[in-house]
């Protein structure tokens, strides 16, 4: 079985990142501890994971992304437009996919580090409040690192993401301008950034228009998912709503199933608007009147940035600010809406 980072830090009774670091002649390490961990490595016949150019370079040519799942296709697709990328400023991509665990997470970042990646972006994990201790690992080894599509509080690297309130209020208003003023949103139960602009939106639209938006009208979910939504939708018809207002379109085509078995007619009875424009919103049966996420150019600006840090020419926020890209996106209408 081959020798990893892992057993040369258990060995030397020191964390991964200090091994790390020792390894690879970096500072923050005591000549005894390095000493130690060399030893060691060698008594165990440690070979680092990574190419004989970067044994020469000390530049891998890696960068990681971390993503919370990919069966969702929103995360999918951000894999996608980012492995395109990465090949064409000619980097090699390695994937880590935490199932929104912690300590899956930390594992790929040891991973990462171990086949020293130049930086790493990421797609944060949908929890509340979770550790992300793990992330000092990349600080501590000066190893840029970039969020992309959401953050997390107290962290002031930079950060490219939706404008989520400008979405939902755009679609909010549209809904208000068709005369539909009994309004239910569809929200996830966390306290995240994301969750709180698209809210921010919904209430703000409302608020110009006049319309007092109930507490009854708004409606959580623990998961933002399909049977999630499913589930929900017979309390959210107890509201009698004109329209509902989802905030992603799995959540849309889950509800539009319910509709459609309690014989509930899209638009005619209930109009239905979802989020993100993923494929299959435009390729449903009903195509589905969504807000389009600028994924794309998310994903180049996040690129773009993780190579101006790696570069050392990126533009920085003032000390302990964050730095946040706010890209504003596209109301797209069709045929779940008057």
């Amino acid at each position: 079985m081959k020798v990893t980072i892992k057993d040369v830090a258990r060995e030397a009774e020191v964390s991964v990142a200090t091994a790390s670091m020792a390894i690879n002649n970096k500072r923050g390490v005591n000549a005894e501890t390095r000493n130690k961990v060399l030893k060691i490595a060698q008594k165990l016949a440690y070979v680092p994971n990574y190419s004989a150019r970067s044994l020469v370079t000390k530049d891998s040519r890696s960068i990681g992304l971390l993503v919370p799942e990919i069966i969702n296709p929103y995360y999918s697709s951000i894999v996608d437009i980012m492995a395109k990328l990465a090949e064409q400023k000619g980097y090699t991509l390695l994937l880590g996919i935490s199932n929104s665990k912690s300590r899956t997470e930390k594992m790929y970042i040891e991973s990462f580090m171990e086949r020293r990646v130049l930086g790493v972006i990421v797609v944060p994990m949908l929890r509340d409040h979770p550790d992300i201790g793990h992330l000092e690992m990349l600080r501590t080894e000066k190893i840029p690192m970039v969020f992309c599509t959401e953050t997390y509080d107290g962290c002031t690297e930079p950060c490219v993401m939706c404008d989520f309130s400008s979405g939902e209020y755009e679609m909010t208003r549209y809904l208000l301008n068709q005369g539909l003023k009994n309004i239910c949103f569809l929200n996830v139960r966390m306290d995240a950034n994301f969750t709180k602009l698209r809210l921010h939106g919904f209430m703000k639209a409302m608020d110009e228009m006049g319309i007092t938006a109930p507490e009854e009208n708004l409606f959580y979910v623990e998961e933002p998912n399909f049977q999630a939504a499913y589930d929900i939708t017979d309390s959210i018809l107890e509201r009698g709503p004109e329209a509902i207002i989802c905030i992603n379109d799995m959540m849309t085509l889950a509800i539009m199933k319910r509709l459609d078995e309690r014989g509930v007619r899209i638009p005619e009875d209930i109009s239905v608007a979802g989020f993100d424009d993923m494929m299959f919103a435009e390729l449903a049966q009903k195509p589905i009147t969504t807000v389009r996420q600028p994924l794309a150019d998310i994903c180049r600006q996040t690129m773009d940035i993780l190579e101006g840090e790696i570069k050392g020419g990126a533009r920085r926020a003032p000390a302990g600010k964050q730095r946040i890209v706010s890209i504003r996106p596209e109301l797209v209408i069709r045929n779940t809406t008057k």
